[in-house]
């Protein structure tokens, strides 16, 4: 199944920046992927109008994923409602059926969740997605499964995206992760966590070693979704980690 979103910051920030995301368009297209994540953090001088990037993508025939590096809940565990907005809109007109943020602050005392819910009622062209970040609070387990299962009450249409080397930079257990939050998983971020020198460091993928990443991708369905999330260098090199998802999912 064709289901590989290439995100933008896999590839050299420098040259990104430099380029804009725009013109990695067709090397993403042309490289086989179901769609692209168009990062907000990246945007440059050089990106043409949203409008206009919608146009080239759709062009391309790619799913549109927009990302952008915002907390959910604020520090004092309420709503980010004005940022979430800018965001929404911004999808809109990037053409963006998936949104995508990080949790923040959420409470499952102080934060209004039947607030989110009216929000996205008023929204229901664009899906969100949560993701597990690298910090302590916004990749936590325990926090993400408590502001899942309240959605989950209200029936809401929020979905995960589940980042598998983001847990190691905020200190949870994989398994453990897994285990609490796998049902709530459409997304999966795919990313290969060293350490080296004592410092955490995200590397390429590789097949049949070991690593974490294989673990979540073998423990969630193989239909989910995926994302490239990890140094792909030279860019070229694009199609071939397309392949080996595609193989991987052929072998589970």
């Amino acid at each position: 199944m064709q289901n590989v979103i290439v995100p933008l910051n896999a590839f050299d920030r420098v040259e990104v920046l430099e380029k804009g995301q725009t013109s990695f368009i067709k090397l993403i297209a042309g490289s086989g992927a179901f769609g692209i994540e168009i990062r907000r953090e990246l945007f440059s001088e050089q990106d043409p109008p949203l409008e206009s990037m919608k146009l080239e993508i759709e062009q391309n025939q790619l799913f549109t994923v927009y990302s952008a590096p915002i907390e959910l809940w604020n520090a004092n565990h309420q709503l980010n409602e004005q940022e979430l907005t800018t965001i929404f809109e911004e999808g809109k007109k990037l053409g963006a059926k998936w949104v995508k943020v990080s949790l923040g602050h959420f409470s499952k005392e102080q934060s209004n969740v039947s607030h989110l819910h009216f929000f996205l009622k008023h929204h229901p062209e664009i899906q969100l997605f949560v993701e597990n970040d690298q910090t302590l609070y916004g990749g936590n387990v325990s926090n993400l499964k408590l502001f899942f299962e309240s959605a989950s009450e209200l029936n809401m249409p929020v979905k995960m995206t589940f980042d598998a080397g983001n847990w190691f930079y905020s200190k949870q257990e994989i398994v453990e992760a897994l285990s609490q939050l796998s049902q709530y998983v459409q997304y999966l971020h795919l990313k290969q966590v060293d350490l080296e020198n004592g410092e955490l460091v995200t590397v390429p993928l590789q097949k049949n070693i070991g690593h974490s990443w294989e673990k979540v991708m073998n423990s969630l369905p193989s239909d989910l979704v995926k994302a490239l999330e990890f140094p792909i260098q030279p860019k070229e090199r694009t199609k071939e980690y397309i392949q080996m998802m595609t193989e991987s999912e052929v072998l589970l």
